[in-house]
């Protein structure tokens, strides 16, 4: 009696199921076009949406609000150190003509052999100076006699320039050609420093 009652819980149970899928079977049926239409639809929809996925672009609806702009420190941002670049003084004039009247007399002087000449171009205080190292006027007679004893001309000479101090003094230079005995020319650079006068007050002497 139990088994029969049981069967037919589990036959009526069955039906019921059966019954469901036949009428799920029968609307898919009637309805055959729209689910293959939306079929179609869901695989458009899903092709599209990989495809703008793979290409990394994105489709904004409505009106997209701006993006905060981004605000770079300074300090984040890598620099290259300039180096420091010295200032570079003015050039310095130089002058080719208009010679000093002392370096003329010092430079003819030694051509001519004119110790007087010679003297009278230097400063007071190299005149105390030879003085005190035992080289006064007649020390300049002396080495001209050498130089001529010895076969030693002084040829010529030629002003290559003169630059001015700010104080006032300047620097002026020459070339002295000489010849020795064996006919040998060589040039002899010479310079002198003159003071505010226009005396000279350093230079170099021969030996």
């Amino acid at each position: 009696m139990v088994f029969k009652v049981f069967g037919r819980v589990i036959g009526g149970f069955f039906k019921a199921i059966g019954g469901i899928f036949m009428g799920l079977f029968r609307s898919i049926g009637r309805h055959e076009a729209f689910l293959g239409i939306a079929t179609v639809v869901v695989v458009a929809v899903f092709g599209i949406w990989f495809l703008l996925t793979a290409l990394n672009i994105n489709i904004v609806i409505g009106d997209p609000k701006a993006a905060p702009a981004q605000v770079i420190s300074i300090s984040d941002t890598a620099t290259t150190p300039t180096p420091a670049t010295s200032a570079q003084p003015p050039p310095v004039p130089v002058s080719h003509t208009n010679a000093p009247a002392a370096t003329e007399a010092f430079m003819t002087g030694q051509i001519n052999g004119n110790a007087d000449q010679i003297w009278n171009s230097l400063a007071a205080n190299l005149h105390n100076q030879l003085a005190g190292a035992g080289r006064d006027k007649t020390y300049f007679e002396q080495v001209f006699a050498n130089n001529k004893k010895n076969g030693l001309v002084y040829q010529g000479y030629q002003y290559v320039g003169g630059v001015n101090n700010d104080n006032g003094t300047s620097i002026q230079f020459y070339v002295l050609t000489v010849m020795n005995s064996d006919k040998q020319v060589t040039r002899v650079p010479w310079t002198f420093v003159l003071d505010k006068d226009g005396k000279i007050a350093v230079t170099d002497f021969p030996g």
